[in-house]
């Protein structure tokens, strides 16, 4: 009886209730199994397996009986577990085998005994085996087993693989038999047309010898008596299956009506083909040279022929080709007075007593870059998948490559390119060692809206879509310091994530900076009291599912003339007082007025804060670095000092730290405590008599010379401001204050 709400107990002699990891109980479908681990002979003995439910209860006794195996049985201490993976992909199945003697291990697929290859890597590490399947194809579902062989017996496991196969997925299919042409150039031209989701992996076969794009044979076609030049293979294979289509060399003769093909001799050489000992070599010379290509045949056996061809065809001895042989094997042709057209691809072919042809050519000069004959054409099939065409010719023949929105599409490899994932743009890259061509195509929402339903039209066209903004940023103009507010409305379906960026730097919710939202898609912006910074291109941009829009606008700040970025007229020091105190201070301008920051060792300091110094035994102790930061609308600029030690002092009475030779500030020896003040500029310093300055009861003039007028500046109530720091406020102001200068005057 099924019910949810029972329980399934597992007691051994009598009440003891079997718990711990050796002991497993899991029912499915009413099917109850009692997993046992580790057996050993203690374990012998009746079980009881009782279930309980609101209805009442039920026991069931078992008996275990436990009998000595070999001792050099294999044991799996971790077994095989059903798999369900998707076909193409990659798996793997693992166990773990106990054993004290060595263990043979065999992989079996239906019954059916595995052997290492392309798809099936077998690894051994320790007491783990394992087998590496990739790629998973179809025929790989059903029953796997490890079967572990020692010297006591041998034992097995199994499990169930599932191969999930997308319903888009397809075996390979030729669409066009392979067809191997040969034209009266004397090269063979294979093509077929050939379908499969995935892209099928193709493999050219020539009498069942694998052959690779670029591969150089000697075929020489004679329209009028056509020979046999073997059958060529082409193999189709994707994770849904293989499949063949093979062709015997038509020529394309003259005896021909054009555009027809005549079909070759069937007859087949047979035999081993000659082997050359000593290749043809590349030679590089110039033009109305004398020069000798030579190759060498493995004899015995003889060939029955020797013949000669460059890019215009069959050579024959004359005057300009001297054909020529050592009787060792050794076969030579001298070409006097070298000519442009000798240029290019030169092949020996030896043909045997049964017909069969080796080879030995000399790569060609010739080569030529990718080009393409046909632009590439990406064209959505009634079946809504992406059909890739285009027409490239060059010399190796070009290795393709294609990509979609910049991402590489390797064949074998599973895109959803249906429907509106298609959408995008394609491009073709042909490569050989001349160099490369590109060919590119759009696909777009006209090209595939035929082959869409109404709901999938109306959900492209209503949700399917990157944000749009309704309403976007406009450049405008703000005065410095006062607040600004960012204002954008962007379409709220799906509904998308705003970021803001100043100068493509991403700007945190934080700080002078908030982000809100209301209803419709509007977003906001807020900057509290504009800075320098802020002048400044600002974007907005919106993200969903479909891609992202962006907005930009540039904010021009309008700033008074008199406003300065902070300036210190003099850095930041220490100095000790007579009580001991260290006082860090230092003389800072710049309009508006700037705020100060104390850091100690790039922690923030505040005004009365209070750091106890300490010294050490010897007399000397580290103190840090000091820094005070000073900051406006206009900008921020910093000055350190750093504290290094402690030194006697001669003198008693109040005085002025003198610097270390490093540079850094010597205090007195006893500890003190440091407070930090900050005070307006007539409050902070009073500079000592040693330094030119003036009282708060006498007038100073300082001169200076605008656009030729002199001009004097008198200084007030500013005793700790000397003649060269007035100066270098006036400097700093030189601009303003020459508007205003009509006739001397004082300030």
């Amino acid at each position: 009886h099924k019910d949810s709400a029972r329980i399934i107990m597992l007691t051994r002699r009598g009440d003891q209730e079997l718990v711990g990891d050796r002991y497993r109980v899991s029912d499915n479908n009413n099917t109850v199994h009692l997993n046992l681990q580790h057996v050993t002979r203690d374990d012998v003995g009746h079980y009881t397996l009782t279930a309980k439910n609101a209805a009442g209860e039920t026991r069931r006794n078992i008996e275990l009986i436990v009998e000595e195996a070999g001792s050099d049985v294999p044991y799996f201490l971790r077994r095989l577990s059903d798999l369900a993976v998707k076909v193409g992909t990659r798996t793997r199945f693992l166990v773990e085998i106990r054993s004290s003697s060595d263990v043979k291990v065999t992989w079996h697929r239906n019954d059916e005994q595995l052997e290492e290859g392309e798809r099936f890597h077998f690894v051994h590490e320790g007491n783990f085996f394992c087998v590496d399947v990739a790629p998973v194809m179809v025929e790989d579902g059903g029953r796997w087993t490890c079967m572990a062989e020692g010297t006591g017996g041998r034992t097995s496991c199994s499990s169930h693989l599932n191969v999930l196969v997308p319903k888009a997925y397809k075996a390979p299919e030729f669409l066009e038999e392979l067809q191997a042409i040969l034209t009266e150039q004397g090269t063979v031209s294979l093509e077929c047309k050939v379908v499969g989701v995935p892209t099928p992996v193709l493999r050219w076969y020539k009498d069942g010898k694998e052959i690779k794009a670029g591969d150089i044979f000697a075929l020489t076609a004679n329209p009028d008596d056509p020979t046999s030049l073997g059958t060529y293979t082409c193999e189709a294979v994707n994770c849904m299956g293989k499949t063949y289509s093979s062709s015997k060399v038509h020529v394309v003769g003259k005896g021909s009506r054009e555009g027809s093909l005549k079909p070759a001799d069937s007859m087949k050489p047979v035999g081993p083909p000659p082997v050359f000992k000593d290749e043809l070599r590349n030679e590089k010379i110039k033009i109305g040279d004398t020069i000798t290509l030579a190759c060498k045949v493995t004899v015995p056996p003889w060939p029955q022929s020797i013949t000669w061809y460059n890019k215009e065809g069959r050579v024959e001895e004359s005057e300009k080709y001297h054909i020529m042989a050592d009787g060792l094997g050794g076969y030579m042709i001298e070409i006097n007075q070298a000519e442009a057209v000798d240029e290019g691809e030169w092949k020996c072919v030896a043909t045997s007593n049964e017909g069969a042809k080796g080879i030995s050519q000399c790569h060609p000069k010739n080569y030529r870059k990718p080009r393409f004959l046909e632009s590439l054409k990406a064209i959505l099939t009634d079946e809504g998948l992406v059909s890739f065409e285009c027409k490239v010719v060059g010399f190796p023949t070009p290795q393709l490559r294609w990509f979609k929105d910049g991402q590489e599409l390797k064949p074998g490899d599973v895109y959803q390119l249906t429907g509106t994932n298609s959408l995008g743009s394609y491009s073709c890259i042909a490569k050989n060692c001349m160099g490369e061509a590109t060919s590119s195509a759009e696909l777009t929402v006209e090209d595939i809206q035929n082959q869409l339903n109404e709901e999938e039209r109306l959900q492209l066209f209503s949700q399917n879509q990157p944000p749009k903004f309704i309403q976007g940023l406009k450049s405008c103009e703000a005065k410095i310091t006062e607040h600004f507010r960012f204002t954008v409305q962007v379409s709220i379906s799906p509904e998308p994530s705003v970021s803001w960026y100043r100068d493509d730097e991403h700007v945190d919710d934080s700080g002078r900076y908030l982000m809100s939202k209301e209803t419709l898609g509007i977003c906001h912006l807020d900057v509290q009291s504009l800075e320098i910074v802020d002048q400044a291109e600002w974007k907005c941009v919106a993200t969903n599912d479909f891609g992202h829009s962006v907005t930009s606008c540039f904010l021009k700040l309008i700033i008074p003339r008199h406003f300065k970025k902070p300036r210190f007229l003099e850095c930041l020091r220490a100095i000790l007082s007579e009580e001991g105190a260290v006082n860090l201070e230092c003389k800072v301008i710049g309009v508006p007025q700037p705020v100060l920051k104390w850091y100690k060792d790039g922690e923030e300091l505040k005004p009365g804060d209070i750091h106890r110094i300490i010294s050490g035994q010897d007399g000397t102790c580290c103190l840090g670095t000091y820094t005070c930061e000073a900051h406006n609308c206009m900008g921020t600029v910093a000055s350190s000092a750093s504290l290094l030690g402690f030194e006697e002092r001669l003198k008693r009475g109040p005085q002025k730290l003198d610097q270390a030779a490093a540079g850094g500030h010597v205090i007195a020896r006893n500890p003190s405590l440091s407070t930090i003040h900050e005070e307006r500029t007539s409050q902070m310093y009073d500079t000592p008599a040693t330094e030119r300055s003036v009282t708060v009861d006498e007038r100073a003039e300082v001169s200076f010379s605008f656009d030729g007028k002199e001009v004097s500046v008198s200084l007030y109530e500013t005793p700790d401001l000397t003649e060269e720091e007035a100066l270098q406020v006036v400097e700093m102001y030189a601009d303003q204050l020459s508007e205003h200068v009509s006739e001397p005057r004082y300030m």
